[in-house]
C-alpha cells in the first residue's frame, strides 16, 4: 500500500514537473518569437508586363544637297552661315586667286615631267624585251640541268629503298616460333593452381601446428597449478589436525584423505585440456601429411626465358630492319621532295624569266597618272574660268559648311543644304534596354513644341554610328509638318507576352556575382519545434519592369510565398514570422 502512495505521489509531481515545463516552453517561445523579423509575403500571378518608352529628339531636313569643290583650294571668303535660306544666285564663298593660279602652274609642270618620263620608258622598253629574251634562254637550260641531277638522286634513294625492304621481308619470312600465349596462359594458370592448394594446406598446417603448441601450453600450466593445488592442500590438513586438539587422529586423516572439491575439479579440468591437446595433435598430423602427400606431386612453374630472349632477338633485328627501311623510304621521300623543290625552283625561275616583261606596268602607270593629271588641270582650269566664285544648284537652307576662310577646302562635301520642298524627318536616340521595347514599323506618339501628341510609324532604327550603345530611329513626317531644329517627345507603349509567373519586384534581389534571386517562406525543425525560415532560391528573370518581374517556372509556382519586405534585415536560413 505503501507503495502505491509513494508511485502516485512521484506520478503527481512528474505531471506538475512536465506543466512546469510545458509554461516554460511556451513563455520561451513566445519570447524567441517576438524578437524576430517580422516579413510580408506575396504569391506569384499571371500577368502581362508593360514597359513605357519616352526620349526627346529632334526635326531634321528630309533631303540635302551637297556642294563639291576640288579639295586642296585655298578658302578666300565665306559668305553662307549655317541656317542661311539661298538661292541659285547666292554666293556662298570665294576660292583665293593666287593661290588657284599657283596650283595649275604647279600641276602643269608635273604633266611636263610626266611625258618626259614616258618618252624616257618607252625607249628603255626595247632593251629590257632584249634582257628579259637572254634571260628566258639561260633559265630553261638550268630548268633541264636540274632535272637531270635530281632524278639521279632520285633513283639512287629509291634503290636503297627496295633492297632494305628485300631485307626486311626475308627476316619476316623467317619468325623465332614461341610457345602460343593460350599455351602460356594455360601452363601459368595450373602452376597457380597448384602453388595456390599448396599455400592453403601449409597455412592449414601452420595453423594446426599453432593449435597444437597453444593446447600444450594450457596442459603444462594446469599441471604446474594441479600441483600447486595439492601441496596447499597438504597444509589446510596439518592445520585441521592441530585445531581438531582431542579428536581422534583417524578421524583427521579420514576428513583430509578424500581430497577437496577444488583438487577434483581441476583433476577434470586437467583431463579436458590433455584430450583437447590429443585432439590438436591428430588435427596437426592429418595437416602434415595431407600437405607431404600434395608436394608429391609438385608442378614446374613456367619458364620461357630462353624463347622470349630468341623472339626478342628477332624483334630487335626486325625493329633495325624496320628502321632502315623507314630511313631508306624516308630519304627517298626526301629526295623527291628536293627533285620537286629544285624543279619547282627552276620552273619559277623560268616563269620569272618568262613575264618579267608583263610584270613591268610603269609606263601604263605614268600614263594614266597623266590623263588623270590633264583631266584634274582641265578641273583647275575650269574654277579659274569662273573665277573662283562657288554658288548652290538650287533653293534651299544652309545646313553644314565645312570651310574657313583662309584654309584649305577639305575632302567631301564643302557646304551642304536642305531642300525645304521635301518632307521633314524626326530623329530620336534610344538606348539598348529602350530599343527592346520599340521596332520598325511600331506606332508611337509623338509631340513636336507644345502641340498635343499623334501617332507615327516608326521608319526606320538602326545602331548608332558613332556610339554602339545608343539605337537611331526616324519617323519621316508629312508634309508641311516640322520645323528644322524642333525638338520632340517621342513615346511608345509596349506590353510583353502573358507570363504565367510574376513577381513584385520588391521580392528580386541581386547577389554580388549578379544574379537574381528571391527569398521564400519555407518550414524547418528549431529549438521550440516546427518555425518559418527565409530560403534563398536564384531564379531566371524573363523580362521586368519598374513593378513586376516575370520569372521562369520551376521551384517558384503559384503557390509560393515570396517575401516582399522584412522589418530587418535577413538572409538564406534566417528565421521570420508573418507581420501581424
Amino acid at each position: 500500500m505503501e507503495i502505491l502512495k509513494k508511485q502516485k505521489k512521484i506520478l503527481i509531481l512528474f505531471g506538475v514537473f512536465l506543466a512546469f515545463m510545458y509554461a516554460c516552453t511556451l513563455i520561451s517561445r513566445v519570447i524567441y518569437t517576438s524578437k524576430l523579423p517580422q516579413v510580408s509575403v506575396a504569391k506569384p500571378g499571371r500577368m502581362a508586363i508593360s514597359h513605357q518608352v519616352e526620349a526627346e529628339g529632334i526635326v531634321h531636313q528630309g533631303r540635302e544637297y551637297a556642294v563639291n569643290v576640288l579639295s586642296g583650294l585655298r578658302v578666300r571668303t565665306v559668305y553662307a552661315h549655317v541656317g542661311d535660306k539661298v538661292t541659285t544666285e547666292s554666293l556662298l564663298f570665294e576660292i583665293d586667286m593666287e593661290d588657284l593660279e599657283e596650283q595649275v602652274r604647279e600641276k602643269e609642270l608635273a604633266a611636263k615631267k610626266l611625258q618626259l618620263q614616258i618618252a624616257d620608258q618607252e625607249k628603255n622598253r626595247a632593251l629590257q624585251d632584249q634582257k628579259e629574251e637572254l634571260d628566258y634562254i639561260r633559265a630553261q637550260e638550268d630548268y633541264e640541268r636540274a632535272a637531270e641531277e635530281e632524278q639521279v638522286k632520285t633513283d639512287r634513294a629509291e634503290l636503297e629503298k627496295k633492297m632494305a625492304e628485300r631485307d626486311l621481308k626475308e627476316l619476316k619470312d623467317n619468325p623465332v616460333s614461341v610457345t602460343p600465349d593460350e599455351e602460356r596462359k594455360a601452363a601459368q594458370e595450373r602452376y597457380d593452381t597448384w602453388a595456390k592448394e599448396a599455400e592453403r594446406l601449409r597455412e592449414i598446417m601452420e595453423q594446426a601446428k599453432k593449435e597444437w603448441d597453444a593446447a600444450q601450453g594450457k596442459v603444462r600450466e594446469a599441471e604446474a597449478g594441479s600441483r600447486a593445488a595439492s601441496a596447499e592442500d597438504g597444509r589446510e590438513n596439518a592445520e585441521n589436525m592441530q585445531d581438531a586438539g582431542g579428536r581422534d587422529a583417524s578421524d583427521a586423516e579420514t576428513e583430509g584423505g578424500g581430497g577437496s572439491p577444488a583438487a577434483l575439479a581441476d583433476e577434470a579440468e586437467l583431463k579436458a585440456l590433455r584430450d583437447a591437446e590429443t585432439e590438436a595433435k591428430e588435427k596437426y598430423d592429418k595437416a602434415k601429411a595431407d600437405y607431404d602427400e600434395y608436394m608429391k606431386t609438385p608442378v614446374a612453374k613456367p619458364d620461357y626465358s630462353a624463347e622470349d630472349a630468341a623472339r626478342a632477338a628477332w624483334e630487335k633485328e626486325k625493329r633495325s630492319l624496320e628502321d632502315a627501311a623507314n630511313a631508306a623510304a624516308l630519304a627517298m621521300n626526301d629526295a623527291k621532295a628536293e627533285q620537286e623543290k629544285a624543279m619547282e625552283n627552276s620552273g619559277r625561275n623560268l616563269e620569272d624569266a618568262e613575264a618579267e616583261g608583263m610584270a613591268d606596268s610603269s609606263l601604263e602607270i605614268n600614263r594614266l597618272e597623266l590623263s588623270a593629271l590633264q583631266a584634274e588641270l582641265a578641273a583647275y582650269k575650269k574654277v579659274l574660268e569662273s573665277r573662283g566664285q562657288v554658288f548652290p544648284e538650287a533653293d534651299g537652307v544652309v545646313t553644314r559648311i565645312q570651310v574657313n576662310p583662309g584654309e584649305r577646302v577639305p575632302d567631301g562635301a564643302a557646304v551642304v543644304y536642305a531642300d525645304l520642298s521635301s518632307p521633314m524627318q524626326f530623329t530620336v536616340s534610344l538606348t539598348k534596354e529602350q530599343k527592346k521595347y520599340v521596332n520598325q514599323g511600331d506606332l508611337a506618339r509623338l509631340s513636336l513644341g507644345s502641340g498635343r501628341g499623334e501617332e507615327y510609324q516608326v521608319d526606320y532604327i538602326a545602331e548608332n554610328e558613332v556610339n554602339p550603345e545608343l539605337y537611331e530611329a526616324r519617323i519621316l513626317l508629312e508634309e508641311g509638318v516640322g520645323t528644322i531644329g524642333q525638338s520632340g517627345k517621342f513615346e511608345v507603349d509596349a506590353q510583353s507576352d502573358t507570363y504565367q509567373c510574376c513577381i513584385p519586384i520588391a521580392a528580386l534581389h541581386e547577389d554580388a556575382n549578379h544574379r537574381k534571386f528571391v527569398y521564400i517562406v519555407s518550414e524547418r525543425s528549431g529549438i521550440l519545434g516546427k518555425e518559418l525560415a527565409a530560403e534563398a532560391v536564384y531564379v531566371k528573370v524573363l523580362d521586368q519592369n519598374d513593378s513586376y518581374a516575370a520569372i521562369e517556372e520551376g521551384v517558384i509556382d503559384s503557390e509560393t510565398e515570396l517575401i516582399t519586405s522584412s522589418t530587418e534585415a535577413i538572409e538564406d536560413r534566417t528565421v521570420i514570422r508573418y507581420r501581424e
